[in-house]
């Protein structure tokens, strides 16, 4: 096994490249019992991690199955190898008390929002359409400001007429929570700034 584990939320976060993973990181990747569809760039980035990716799909539905999956699965993995750095994929808070708990006992664990985090340099606040959406999003009133992932993707393509790529709002959101600028629980957004 190697050096480090990404456990990834995969029902949270479908933003995923895989490519930009150092060769030290196996990853398993939870999917919800109701996801029918993975993107086929995720599949073609996974494949080339060979064995060092594992797929698996959490049987049954309910409000946190697949981060009691997670949890389970975290603990039979530190209990085999508590040396292994474990990194959790989720932009869900609901993971950081166990998370803080874990580290507390002498483990390496934590919680990233975003891939950008294990590469900081990239998560940049200097992005000029980030910088566009942090300035409008702090002029509202923070109870004006969207609640839902859904709502903020929504709002960003307004602020821009409609012209910006997908890609390019979900990098500015992952940039949000690359900088701990908003935090999500139970699906709903909060604000840090």
């Amino acid at each position: 096994m190697s050096h480090k584990l990404l456990l990834v939320d995969f029902e949270n976060v479908q933003q995923l490249d895989l490519s930009r993973l150092d060769n030290n990181f196996n990853v398993i990747i939870f999917v919800g019992s109701s996801q029918k569809s993975i993107p086929i760039e995720l599949v073609a980035s996974a494949q080339k991690l060979g064995n060092r990716v594992e797929w698996l799909r959490v049987e049954g539905s309910g409000s946190n199955a697949l981060d009691f999956y997670i949890a389970c699965q975290l603990g039979r993995v530190l209990e085999k190898s508590p040396s292994l750095h474990c990194v959790v994929l989720s932009k869900d808070k609901g993971f950081d008390p166990l998370l803080r708990y874990l580290s507390k006992s002498g483990l390496k664990c934590r919680r990233i929002n975003s891939l950008l985090e294990l590469e900081p340099k990239s998560a940049t606040i200097e992005e000029p359409n980030y910088k566009r959406v942090f300035d409008l999003l702090s002029k509202l009133e923070k109870k004006a400001r969207p609640r839902k992932r859904a709502t903020l993707s929504q709002h960003i393509s307004s602020m821009f007429q409609k012209n910006i790529a997908q890609s390019d709002i979900d990098r500015i959101i992952d940039i949000f929570f690359a900088n701990k600028m908003i935090s999500e629980t139970n699906s709903t957004i909060t604000y840090e700034f």
